[in-house]
């Protein structure tokens, strides 16, 4: 379940599936500029208006612009795709895979499309043919961080733990070659590392994360995270209280006081540990 709430985060920042994920701190990186040969279709004006739609969140305009734009022509590739991510913000995976497939036979060099692909099986958890649709997503544009990143969550998904840690520090090099980072990504490769017990790596990550954005809760909470497992209890409730007090990213209030809660315990604070359950029992009520 957190690899799967760890893609739906991702896709705020990839792709901008808006409906479906809570606001990122990152700008939603959406499909590659149309290109040339898009522009010249007689849909192109009406894909246009939907897409302006979709970024405003005006989702059933966005649909009836898309809906005229394909009338006019049915292979009209960005359109397609957009209309994939309005289905899958909807939970219809097969209206979907049904549009990608359109668009994949329209372009099948368009590897935006094909990632898109990849992604809706990703998220129905069909992993080998979600890998089989990144890796050609991959093919098509090597320099394109999103495919590796997501190899890498469907290779942990199954548990292939070393490809996937090869495959974040993949993407995380891409990124920096493109000077376009990412907290999630980072933070992506932490989490494993983590996992893994490679603390020395994880830390470099985390402190990359949290100077690329410092007001995001989410670099700070996993920098709690690894200090509690290091045992370090007054580094760790340091981060965890920093991570309350903000309120941008991803981790959720819960999330964070459980942690607070684990730390003070383990410091011996067991007035400021009930401090913290309580707080969480008030959530649940």
């Amino acid at each position: 379940m957190e690899l799967v709430s760890r893609a739906m985060r991702l896709a705020a920042v990839w792709i901008g599936i808006l409906a479906c994920v809570p606001a990122c701190a990152q700008a939603p990186r959406n499909a590659p500029a149309a290109g040339q040969s898009f522009r010249q279709s007689p849909g192109f004006a009406e894909y246009e208006r939907a897409n302006a739609y979709f970024t405003q969140r005006k989702y059933q305009d966005c649909m009836d612009a898309l809906d005229r734009a394909l009338r006019l022509d049915p292979k009209l590739v960005p359109a397609l795709t957009l209309r994939a991510k309005l289905a899958m913000a909807a939970n219809r995976y097969d209206v979907a895979k049904e549009s990608l497939e359109r668009a994949i036979a329209a372009d099948p060099a368009y590897g935006y499309a094909r990632f898109l692909y990849g992604f809706q099986y990703y998220q129905q958890n069909e992993m080998p043919a979600a890998i089989a649709a990144f890796e050609k997503a991959r093919e098509l544009n090597p320099k394109d961080p999103q495919a590796v990143l997501y190899l890498g969550l469907a290779d942990e998904a199954l548990g292939r733990t070393a490809e996937a840690l090869d495959l974040y520090r993949r993407a995380i090099q891409l990124e920096d070659a493109a000077g376009a980072r990412h907290v999630e990504t980072l933070l992506t490769a932490s989490r494993l590392l983590l996992l893994l017990g490679q603390f020395d790596e994880c830390a470099r990550l985390i402190e990359r994360a949290v100077k690329l954005d410092p007001a995001s809760r989410d670099p700070h909470f996993e920098a709690g995270r690894l200090w509690l497992k290091k045992g370090d209890t007054a580094k760790a409730i340091a981060e965890g209280e920093t991570s309350l007090r903000l309120h941008s990213g991803d981790v959720s209030e819960r999330q964070v006081r459980f942690l607070l809660v684990q730390a003070y315990r383990a410091a011996g604070r067991d007035q400021d540990a009930e401090r913290h359950a309580e707080a969480l029992r008030k959530l649940d009520r």
